[in-house]
């Protein structure tokens, strides 16, 4: 799970904080060497982490809320995903009604709730110094969940339960 804002690229080239971000993640992952990654992709980290999930060959498999649930994403971000749906060990499509945008918050965390249920931890990304409202609610909703959580700030990891 991640949360949609992540350092953004500039057009020459990535920037210090975007590639010490994905590099934290990508050492927690390495760390902890989990046999499957379920992702709920979103714009922010979990698009930015899948080309790389994808070049280290690390299984994962895709949940979505809904079949149209990402009509929002910018081509780039499309292309990124279509790649990634074709590389996912599985791809989980939870509903076929189409996504209503007033309720995309609530449908992203159905799609996260079924990848924590499935999952036996869990991986937070968040940049502890921009959390925004609408992720520390989401993060509340997961609240006494007994799953061990990772928590990776974008610029240190740190273990906690």
């Amino acid at each position: 799970m991640g949360e949609n804002y992540f350092p953004p690229m500039n057009n020459s080239h990535v920037t210090q904080r975007r590639g010490t971000g994905l590099r934290k993640l990508m050492e927690a992952i390495i760390h902890h060497e989990p046999s499957v990654i379920y992702i709920c992709p979103t714009k922010g980290v979990n698009i930015n982490l899948l080309p790389l999930l994808m070049l280290n060959d690390i299984p994962f498999r895709l949940v979505f809320p809904s079949k149209s649930f990402f009509c929002t994403l910018t081509e780039d971000e499309k292309c990124i995903l279509d790649v990634a749906c074709g590389k996912a060990d599985k791809v989980i499509v939870l509903s076929q009604h189409r996504c209503d945008p007033l309720r995309w918050s609530e449908d992203w965390f159905e799609a996260s709730k079924k990848v924590v249920d499935n999952s036996d931890w869990v991986l937070v990304a968040s940049n502890v110094e921009e959390i925004t409202e609408s992720f520390s609610s989401l993060l509340e909703k997961f609240e006494g969940n007994p799953k061990p959580v990772l928590a990776v700030d974008f610029g240190a990891a740190v273990q906690y339960q």
